[in-house]
């Protein structure tokens, strides 16, 4: 089993804490991880699985999770999301003393008061689960090995069961698009029209790294541009898209208040317009090593606690730097290249503005360092 980051943090907070919610996309490895906690056969383990319209039903009133929560030490709920009365259950949990913890698991955000959501943060109760990530990966297979990997890793991306299983790479990514990604966001949030929402993340998956306009992809999609705009970022708040923006400070030419698309995982992304083949027959190569890089990236600043504001800049005259991140007073930028022989070059023009800046090249032979800076 391929250990994950996060597992001493969420052990860690489980001790501290009657309340723990677990985001992130379904087939991540969120109950897998909480298996390694906890002794998912114990009889004092209670599992309710509210994807499963039965179980949820089963469970709809307060006063049947009461009678079942009574003689339990810990609940876990998955697609917490998806339970109407689950305010009224915590205000129960938290009084209930035989109770030792409540877990959510979440695929996107619930319904909670703003209080108890403040509260949960504060305390860095709300973590995230995302795809294996290139370390996590790299320490069970060795970093020689996983170098090795990152030809399959841009096709079929992370996923522990896509790691674990390359042979059925290709099924198991298609089967998480369809199980896993066209689902109603939430109880507030539900997405009625399944094909319109298609063709929005398959445009998106076709222009990931490119700026985007929400008024155009909701032309082509059938939606408006306010909906449009909306299902973006709710997507990016659970885990599926990084939404970057773009980085001015009023100079001529550079792009203003625009956007870049990139998905957590880079099978995903290719699932959605069925692209599988081979590095040597496509000609997005570029575009999935800079999809990857930031993807992993962001990965490594959430498992470390870090929440940078990050960045793409980019001049009306194409002059171009990938990824801007900045933390207070530190700042850094990169050009990325997935071809070790290309020489990366720096546009002359972002260094005469931002001299503070230093902008450095990101290829397979510095992806590592970069991750870890």
């Amino acid at each position: 089993m391929i250990e994950r980051t996060l597992e001493p943090v969420l052990r860690q907070k489980c001790q501290e804490s009657k309340i723990v919610v677990l985001k992130g996309a379904r087939r991540t490895g969120r109950l897998t991880l909480l298996s390694r906690i906890f002794n998912l056969e114990d009889p004092n383990v209670g599992i309710i699985d509210c994807s499963n319209k039965k179980e949820r039903k089963s469970m709809d009133s307060i006063t049947q999770l009461k009678s079942f929560s009574r003689d339990k030490k810990v609940i876990i709920i998955r697609d917490a999301q998806l339970l109407e009365t689950l305010q009224e259950y915590i205000d129960f949990a938290i009084e209930l003393n035989s109770l030792e913890n409540l877990i959510l698991i979440c695929s996107f955000e619930p319904e909670l008061h703003e209080d108890l959501w403040e509260a949960l943060r504060e305390q860095g109760l709300e973590l995230n689960v995302f795809p294996v990530s290139y370390s996590e990966s790299a320490k069970f297979h060795g970093l020689v090995q996983e170098d090795k990997s990152l030809e399959q890793r841009l096709i079929f991306g992370y996923y522990p069961e896509v790691v674990m299983q390359e042979d059925q790479a290709e099924r198991i990514v298609s089967e998480i698009i369809e199980s896993s990604i066209f689902t109603q966001l939430g109880a507030s949030e539900r997405i009625n029209k399944k094909e319109n929402l298609i063709k929005l993340l398959r445009h998106l998956a076709f222009n990931i790294g490119k700026v985007i306009s929400f008024n155009d992809l909701g032309k082509k999609c059938g939606l408006d541009n306010e909906t449009v705009e909306r299902y973006v970022k709710l997507f990016a708040k659970a885990n599926l898209l990084v939404l970057i923006s773009s980085y001015n400070n009023g100079h001529r030419y550079e792009l203003k208040k625009s956007h870049v698309v990139y998905f957590l995982d880079n099978g995903i992304r290719n699932g959605l317009i069925r692209a599988f083949q081979p590095l040597e027959f496509r000609n997005d190569v570029e575009e999935l090593w800079k999809n990857l890089v930031i993807s992993e990236r962001y990965k490594a600043n959430q498992y470390a606690g870090k929440t940078p504001e990050v960045f793409f800049w980019l001049t009306h005259t194409k002059q171009e730097v990938d990824y801007l991140e900045i933390n207070g007073n530190e700042a850094f930028g990169t050009k990325m290249s997935w071809d070790d022989s290309k020489k990366i070059k720096v546009p002359a023009s972002f260094q005469e503005l931002y001299p503070q800046i230093k902008v450095t090249g990101i290829s397979k032979k510095t992806f590592w360092t970069f991750l870890r800076k």
